[in-house]
């Protein structure tokens, strides 16, 4: 059977290709795929057990068994991060590739006079120093853009089952963003002040910690590093290549 595979943040500068086509031989599954995959890409090696797959969008465990022409993505912990807007209940899910319109993300979330709470996260570059690398330029996200859009939207109605949300706004940047830009918005809009900051902030560590989108920094000596120091494979030696702890936004 024939497998798609699909690399992503770390993992696609380990393997050093976006995606690939593995031939297994009769019935196997995630643990099998695996192995095919560490022989022909070593470096993804360096990645340890922390990778997840996902099979047509769904995360899975390694006993998974596989069918012809499944889609396997090859996930890396995600570093909380083009695609259409699409509607959320009562709200806006998207990805985008172009400078985040807060303006009009805040009309999809205002205006109804039940909601007197609305409480908004905007998540902005900011600017840093390497003490190898030297100045931060930017930012560049990178997201397996189904499946984000997908976790977003289980996202936004968890957090409406969990506090009396009645709208929400989740969206991304991907590609690059600038020193200064907003990578990310998130808004509520509920009854009263407390359950509005309550979900906003709930959402937000959500997005980081679930969503399948990863950050990429780049430097002014033309160093390219994760966000995440564990996986960054940007290095010949494959070692940890920025300070723990030192985030790019908020």
């Amino acid at each position: 059977m024939v497998i798609r595979v699909l690399f992503f943040g770390p993992a696609r500068t380990a393997a050093g290709v976006a995606t690939c086509t593995v031939t297994l031989d009769g019935p196997s599954t995630i643990d099998g795929l695996i192995e095919q995959l560490r022989r022909r890409y070593p470096a993804l090696g360096g990645l340890g057990e922390s990778l997840r797959f996902a099979v047509n969008e769904a995360f899975v465990v390694t006993t998974c068994p596989l069918n012809d022409q499944d889609e396997v993505a090859v996930i890396p912990p995600v570093s909380g991060g083009s695609g259409p807007a699409t509607p959320a209940p009562g709200g806006l899910i998207a990805l985008s590739d172009s400078t985040i319109d807060a303006a009009g993300a805040l009309s999809r979330v205002t205006g109804d006079g039940r909601l007197g709470g609305v409480v908004w996260f905007l998540g902005v570059t900011r600017a840093q120093s390497h003490p190898r690398h030297g100045e931060l330029l930017g930012l560049e996200y990178q997201a397996y853009e189904a499946m984000a859009r997908k976790q977003m939207h289980e996202l936004a109605a968890a957090a409406q089952q969990r506090w009396p949300v009645v709208r929400a706004a989740l969206v991304h940047r991907v590609g690059k963003v600038a020193i200064g830009e907003t990578s990310v918005l998130i808004g509520v809009a509920c009854p009263h002040r407390a359950e509005a900051f309550e979900a906003c902030r709930w959402l937000i560590d959500e997005l980081k910690r679930q969503v399948p989108i990863w950050k990429c920094e780049h430097w002014s000596d033309g160093a390219a590093t994760w966000s995440r120091p564990e996986l960054d494979a940007s290095t010949s030696r494959g070692q940890p290549d920025r300070p723990a702890g030192a985030p790019t936004h908020d």
